[in-house]
């Protein structure tokens, strides 16, 4: 999403990813003396290879190798941007939603389940978040991707949520019963200040985003200053991180007109 507007600029960069034609590589040649790096972005030689070459590493998405990009830090390989703890924070969304909750951003009531929970588990679960459910994967999920709703607390539908999960570590979030669904962009430069852009409607289907309006469409009573209220939440939630990137916070509009937001991608 950077690579085009960059480009605009002139400023030089590197993209690591597999294959010669994935997106970004198409939007920008490589600066003359070298060639995009052709490779996973969660290896390590491949993210050390890239790191070598660079001033400033950042990432697209938060699915890379947090830990490597620690060490290349430390080494002085080069400056990563987010903080390598902010994008290991965002890859897990418990413990995201642990970090949000503890610095007063509203979320949906939520509870970690074990490692490798049984049916007793998710049954006591729903008694005390309340039915129905969604059921997530912790890591390795976004867009709907790694959610399972659960309406019921009969074996068969556990079962069913459960194999659906696999054996990824999951948490149990309480059910919203939202207007719209709300996102908002925000800088965040080293010093800690933060920008938002204006709220934008998101429509997703089968875990892919289809329609993003922009201006957020605006109507009745609870929607008065809904746009105002989206930006101040998500620059609450991006000013409490480490480091300079553009993140997105999405959030559901609930009926009262209150959001209650969780931080899904970083920049």
């Amino acid at each position: 999403m950077l690579a085009h507007p960059a480009a605009l600029l002139g400023i030089p960069l590197l993209i690591l990813d597999s294959g010669s034609y994935t997106p970004a590589k198409q939007v920008l040649m490589a600066p003359s003396s070298t060639t995009h790096p052709d490779g996973p972005f969660t290896s390590e030689p491949h993210i050390r290879e890239l790191a070598r070459q660079c001033d400033i590493l950042t990432v697209e998405i938060e699915h890379v190798n947090a830990d490597v990009l620690e060490q290349v830090e430390k080494e002085g390989l080069c400056e990563v941007q987010p903080a390598p703890a902010t994008i290991r924070l965002i890859q897990d969304k418990f413990l995201q939603k642990e970090y949000l909750a503890a610095r007063g951003i509203p979320v949906a009531p939520f509870e970690a389940l074990p490692s490798e929970p049984k049916e007793e588990d998710v049954k006591a679960m729903t008694e005390r978040l309340g039915l129905p459910v969604m059921l997530k994967a912790r890591t390795l999920a976004y867009d709907g991707r790694g959610n399972s709703p659960l309406k019921s607390s009969d074996s068969s539908d556990i079962q069913k949520s459960l194999e659906f999960l696999g054996d990824r570590p999951l948490y149990a979030e309480g059910w919203a019963s939202y207007v719209k669904e709300v996102a908002v962009m925000v800088v965040r430069n080293k010093e800690g200040e933060v920008r938002s852009y204006d709220a934008v409607e998101t429509f997703h289907r089968d875990s892919i985003l289809r329609v993003c309006l922009a201006p957020l469409r605006a109507s009745g009573k609870a929607m008065d200053g809904v746009n105002q209220r989206a930006r101040e939440l998500a620059e609450k939630a991006v000013s409490t991180l480490h480091g300079a990137g553009i993140f997105g916070v999405e959030m559901f509009l609930m009926e009262d007109g209150e959001s209650r937001g969780e931080m899904l991608t970083c920049n």
